[in-house]
């Protein structure tokens, strides 16, 4: 049984609660509880003293969001704010304690676990909701709207890219590759002409999205899945996502995956290749060249480089919400500060959203801020936006390639994978065996 499962087994609180949770909605058409004036404008009826978000932690950013909500509506705003990885047991023990909850957020990869566990209140009847959904990017509503109803706003989304050091490959003469053949050719090339000791950086540290992104994007980028539309494993002999984890391994045999790789997530490993010793970091996040190509964190700022993935460029993405828990003090004001997290102030703004694209370089669940100056100028010291966005079109929800994470035994089969996929990386185990053991541990997990 996953820790988030454990924590959610006996909340008589969240039954109770859930059988309120549908009451009155009726779908994206459904009339709004208050429809005077603007909407993100608009005073909600009744009275709170306080509210509260719990978070995971990312910089200031919810310190000035409480500052600016009471600034302008005169709520004083409470905040939990715990690590990534601590923050779904976090919320779910709140929620099993009884707490007043009045906005969270997530992951895609816990989402719809708090979705159907009660935890997470629709908000389709909400005054502008409909409008909000129309601007939504097509991955956004892929996680934000369940059967019709809209259950999350957006934080923000992320593609996997890849990305070169250019001074290395102007040495070494090559143009960035467009084959995985071609990649070994050229790292081979690389090493035994003393360009790079090991010319691929991969993202390959143990964690939820990054070591699992890795292998599910070159799985996907070739065509393959990890689980069917009908949720069967495609982990077995001849199967793509098998020959990718082979092709993976081969570069850490052969001597051409810098072995720092396996300590590394997506920030950590944008640190590392901003040193200028690898010729290719392996795909990951777009944001993280905010990291590489920054003069105050890198010594080679604007020398890395984004490129597509090869073949066709497929590649995947993500998309991580807020939501309003039906733990709520009143839904009114409670969607006024989802709003305030995920949608507009108080002056018809995206202020979260531009300012997380502008200086965070993160992508929006929003279309417009998508094609706003926050991304093409904001994003511009650091990467060639065109190409950016053109591999975004290019994007697969993850979801699609591991439907997995749909059910509540993803988690604790994610640990597992994390585990004996570094074991084949570092020659432990064959990556025959390492897939077989995952196919067990499906049946496992599923069992509880």
């Amino acid at each position: 049984m996953s820790e988030l499962s454990r924590y959610a087994a006996g909340l008589s609180r969240r039954r109770l609660l859930q059988g309120s949770a549908g009451l009155g909605l009726s779908g994206l058409g459904g009339m709004p509880a208050m429809a005077q004036g603007a909407p993100w404008a608009a005073v909600p009826r009744g009275k709170v003293d306080k509210l509260n978000f719990v978070v995971w932690t990312y910089g200031d950013i919810y310190t000035k969001i409480a500052a600016k909500f009471r600034e302008d509506w005169g709520v004083p705003v409470e905040s939990t704010i715990s690590a990534f990885n601590d923050h779904p047991p976090k919320l779910m023990s709140m929620f099993a304690g009884g707490d007043a909850i009045d906005v969270s957020q997530s992951s895609p990869y816990s989402f719809w676990n708090f979705v159907s566990q009660g935890l997470v209140e629709p908000v389709s009847d909400m005054p502008g909701a409909a409008e909000y959904v129309a601007d939504m990017t097509d991955m956004m509503k892929t996680v934000a709207v369940h059967n019709g109803k809209l259950m999350g706003m957006p934080y923000f989304s992320t593609t996997w890219v890849w990305n070169y050091f250019e001074p290395l490959l102007e040495k070494a003469k090559f143009e960035p590759f467009k084959t995985y053949d071609e990649l070994l050719e050229q790292s081979r090339k690389a090493k035994r002409d003393k360009i790079s000791e090991y010319p691929i950086f991969w993202v390959a540290g143990i964690g939820l999205e990054q070591l699992p992104g890795t292998w599910l994007q070159m799985t996907h980028n070739k065509g393959g899945v990890f689980f069917d539309k009908a949720g069967n494993h495609q982990l077995g002999p001849g199967s793509i996502a098998r020959e990718t984890l082979k092709w993976w391994v081969q570069t850490f045999t052969e001597g051409l995956a810098d072995p720092e790789s396996l300590k590394q997530q997506f920030v950590g490993s944008a640190k590392a290749f901003s040193g200028g010793t690898n010729l290719y970091r392996g795909p990951n996040h777009h944001y993280t060249l905010q990291v590489a190509n920054d003069p105050t964190q890198s010594p080679n700022a604007g020398k890395i480089k984004v490129m597509d993935s090869p073949g066709d460029g497929r590649t995947i993405g993500t998309a991580h919400v807020y939501f309003v828990t039906t733990a709520n003090r009143n839904k009114e004001w409670a969607w006024k500060l989802l709003q305030y997290l995920g949608g507009k102030t108080k002056d018809g703004q995206y202020s979260q959203a531009i300012n997380l694209a502008r200086d965070a370089m993160l992508g929006s669940g929003y279309n417009s801020v998508m094609n706003s100056e926050a991304i093409s100028k904001g994003w511009a010291p650091y990467g060639d936006v065109p190409k950016i966005l053109e591999i975004w079109k290019k994007t697969t929800f993850v979801g699609e390639v591991c439907n997995s994470m749909y059910k509540p035994w993803h988690f604790p089969w994610s640990d597992r994978l994390n585990i004996e996929v570094q074991n084949a990386l570092t020659g432990q185990i064959s990556a025959d065996v390492c897939c077989d053991r995952l196919i067990a541990a499906i049946r496992q997990v599923q069992r509880g």
